[in-house]
């Protein structure tokens, strides 16, 4: 016979949810103070062999590498010469592409599209996709995604099909088919259904040779790679190379949700709240969230390129709307850019790599 003993314990020392929840937040952004870096070196970057994707990478910034981040990742990634294909894979995040040096191929879907230097793809959610590389040199590529925001909500899925014929894998989700009718389900279904319009013909690739700069308010020659505004449909995703003219800058600004600057060419320095922080080519410059910033070309002979990657129309809409009234994208009532009148701007392709 088992005789229970009932011991008394001492009473749980109770914490409301406002200790927990302040204590939560106070070591979240701690953490993430302790992961920001402003300037992340070309050098610094550690490359990889990947032998599971035939491949080679490294990463700037994302939970993948040694630098954390929450919204945007930057990795960069190369194909060795006479690669026949990496092995295929997909993933519930899209990502945008851009090519560094050499050419190569990528398959998207099942559809090939051929690259070579400055071209940028746009590699949609949940689509297969794989790369090839039939050259006597490495091909070297960007890619820029918002996996660590989909980690955040739990839904950054990644699937990986090896060397699996792309007919032979599961088809791309689709979204559901609208329901006649007015009630909340059916109108649900409508609205969904209205969004998805156009993904699966949407734009993949933006040509180099096929676009051309425009001189922009802010003082820069700028030139569309992937936004919605040219064809794309991304989950808010938009690139953009900015060209900035000898000596010159851009005028200053802040918004909510970072940004990525990816240094193509060119040697200069970024002033962010007040601090100089100087990049050179191969760099990342990442600007974090509502902090004033400015970019400047150091060189007086040559103009620097860099491209401006942004969450902007997902994660920066989002917070606007749930903060209003607050504006979270902020320029000077009057713009401190310069005078480009007289400006001669270099050919096009100056500076781009051979293929």
């Amino acid at each position: 016979m088992t005789i229970e003993r009932h011991v008394e314990r001492p009473a749980a020392r109770q914490v409301s949810h406002y200790v927990v929840q302040k204590k939560r937040r106070e070591s979240l952004l701690d953490e993430w103070k302790r992961y920001h870096k402003t300037v992340i070196k070309r050098k610094d970057v550690a490359m990889h062999d990947v032998p599971s994707r035939r491949m080679r990478s490294g990463v700037y910034t994302g939970w993948h590498g040694d630098r954390p981040s929450i919204n945007l990742d930057a990795t960069l990634h190369e194909i060795p010469a006479r690669t026949a294909s990496t092995t295929i894979h997909r993933h519930s995040w899209d990502a945008i592409m851009f090519i560094e040096s050499g050419a190569g191929w990528t398959e998207i879907d099942g559809q090939r599209i051929d690259w070579k230097p400055w071209d940028t793809l746009h590699l949609p959610s949940w689509a297969w996709h794989r790369h090839g590389n039939d050259g006597q040199g490495p091909a070297v590529y960007h890619t820029w995604s918002v996996q660590p925001m989909l980690e955040q909500f739990g839904v950054a899925l990644l699937e990986d099909g090896g060397d699996t014929p792309v007919d032979q894998l599961p088809l791309r989700p689709r979204q559901v088919d609208p329901v006649a009718g007015e009630d909340p389900y059916a109108r649900r279904t409508q609205r969904l259904a209205k969004q998805w319009e156009g993904t699966e013909a949407a734009r993949l690739i933006t040509r180099w040779d096929d676009v051309r700069g425009v001189v922009s308010p802010r003082g820069a020659r700028s030139t569309f790679l992937v936004d919605k505004a040219i064809g794309y449909h991304t989950a808010g995703l938009s690139a953009v190379m900015h060209e900035l003219a000898p000596g010159l800058y851009q005028s200053r600004h802040r918004h909510g949700g970072e940004a990525l600057l990816y240094v193509i060419s060119g040697d200069g320095y970024s002033e962010i709240d007040g601090a100089r922080h100087d990049w050179e080519t191969g760099d990342i410059i990442v600007v974090d969230h509502w902090a004033w910033h400015q970019h400047f070309n150091s060189s007086k002979e040559r103009t620097a390129r860099l491209v401006r990657i942004h969450n902007f129309d997902a994660l920066y809409d989002m917070i606007r709307i749930l903060l209003d009234p607050m504006d979270l994208f902020e320029e000077l009532p009057e713009l401190d850019a310069p005078d480009l009148t007289g400006v001669v701007w270099p050919d096009h392709n100056e500076g781009r790599p051979e293929a």
